[in-house]
């Protein structure tokens, strides 16, 4: 962790007349990672995962230097969207288009006025305080109360031509204030011949009666690595529906965390995951009940190709004295290589009597009979295996409810299927 503590340092001195309180809490979550360490093996809750090669690797921050020539075009930039641009760690405010009744303050802004947002928390994931030590993007994102923002905000993190390996620590905050209704697009892309470390963290709030669509994109370069944390807090009777697509990236960890703060309130976290070659992709999901009348839905599918492998780790839990919770957790996975692995362990702890809730995991490949049906009918084995595969990914794919988003990830995944069906 060597190249860690340089970096660390470098941050400092690059910002020698930063805010103290924000100084102060750098140098708490720096000490507070060293402390913890990368996960190893005997993590129970980390052990299917490998970080040696980022632990080892040389990343450096980006700087000033490292922004790029602009490109004419915004990568990945979905039609009728409201657009935030940040490349190799730079936010472009020109090229950034902020509706009505949102604002985008600038970061130290942010954490002034609402500095519990940083706190640590004792949490024990290390690559939640190594963001907060070493925070260098991201924005945040408030919307006013009884705002109702019509077209999707796409934030794009875009890395590029990068003339050495480099890392990033954004953080976004997502404010939905009361009565208010938007879509955020968080969107992570990379077009790179080097590898990188991208670490976000990034928490939702949702105020009383608020509802926000929160979609995930995240396709990497292939020689990217990707720890991210979500945190999601619901007020009384808001509405939360989070849909989350991974395609890129050689190693990818991303921990959910979800918590009812006010009764009433609706969850519905989903998840598509398609991996290939080596790649490995790790989600772990929390969802705390602990207000009465909360419903939460899970649905969490992956796709694994060649020698890739996946992990699910998801636990419900439900709160002493709470009452009427609904929740179900379901973990369904399609092995399309036999070198292919995956490892779910869902989870439920209950401690309370007047609830609802289901859990189950399957995992298998594709039906051969399903397949013998399709050709029966005079569809090519090729195609029969695409439609069956594609029918698979449906379920996630109809919960993205834009149609141009729902286009574009179509669009990436019949991509993927294409690439996976030619290497075989």
């Amino acid at each position: 962790m060597t190249y860690l503590k340089e970096q660390f340092d470098a941050l400092l001195e690059y910002w020698p007349d930063e805010d103290q309180a924000l100084r102060s809490l750098r140098k708490d979550a720096f000490k507070h990672f060293n402390k913890l360490g990368f996960p190893n093996k005997k993590w129970e809750e980390w052990k299917f995962t490998n970080f040696s090669g980022i632990e080892k690797s040389e990343y450096r921050l980006s700087w000033a230097d490292d922004l790029p020539q602009i490109p004419s075009q915004i990568p990945g930039q979905i039609s009728d969207t409201h657009t935030i641009f940040i490349i190799n760690g730079h936010y472009q405010s020109q090229l950034t288009d902020i509706p009505h009744g949102v604002t985008v303050p600038t970061g130290l802004d942010h954490f002034k006025s609402n500095p519990d947002f940083y706190a640590l928390n004792g949490s024990k994931n290390p690559f939640f305080a190594l963001n907060t030590s070493m925070m260098n993007s991201g924005v945040p994102v408030m919307v006013a109360p009884n705002t109702i923002v019509k077209k999707p905000i796409q934030v794009i993190y875009f890395m590029t031509d990068l003339s050495d390996p480099l890392m990033n620590h954004p953080r976004y905050i997502f404010e939905i204030g009361e009565n208010s209704q938007v879509t955020i697009i968080e969107h992570y892309i990379g077009i790179s011949g080097l590898p990188y470390f991208v670490n976000p963290v990034t928490q939702a709030t949702l105020g009383q009666n608020a509802s926000l669509n929160h979609i995930r994109i995240q396709e990497d370069d292939e020689a990217g690595n990707h720890t991210a944390s979500t945190h999601y807090n619901l007020a009384f009777d808001s509405r939360l529906n989070a849909t989350g697509i991974s395609i890129g990236g050689q190693l990818v960890r991303h921990d959910i965390q979800l918590k009812f703060y006010g009764d009433g309130a609706n969850a519905t976290i989903n998840g598509l995951s398609l991996t290939e070659h080596n790649q490995h992709h790790d989600q772990h999901v929390l969802v705390d009940h602990q207000n009465d009348a909360c419903h939460s839905r899970q649905l969490f599918k992956y796709i694994l190709a060649d020698k890739s492998s996946g992990v699910f780790n998801g636990k419900v839990i439900v709160r002493k004295n709470t009452k009427q919770t609904d929740a179900d957790q379901s973990n369904k996975n399609l092995l399309l290589s036999p070198t292919a692995l995956m490892n779910a362990n869902p989870q439920l702890e209950i401690y309370a009597d007047d609830v609802k809730c289901s859990h189950g995991s399957t995992t298998g490949q594709i039906d051969p009979e399903a397949i013998f049906y399709l050709c029966s009918r005079g569809i090519s084995k090729r195609k029969a295996t695409e439609l069956i595969i594609s029918g698979f990914a449906k379920d996630i794919l109809d919960t993205v409810n834009n149609e141009n988003v729902n286009a574009y990830v179509s669009d990436k995944i019949e991509n993927w299927l294409e690439r996976v069906q030619s290497d075989d």
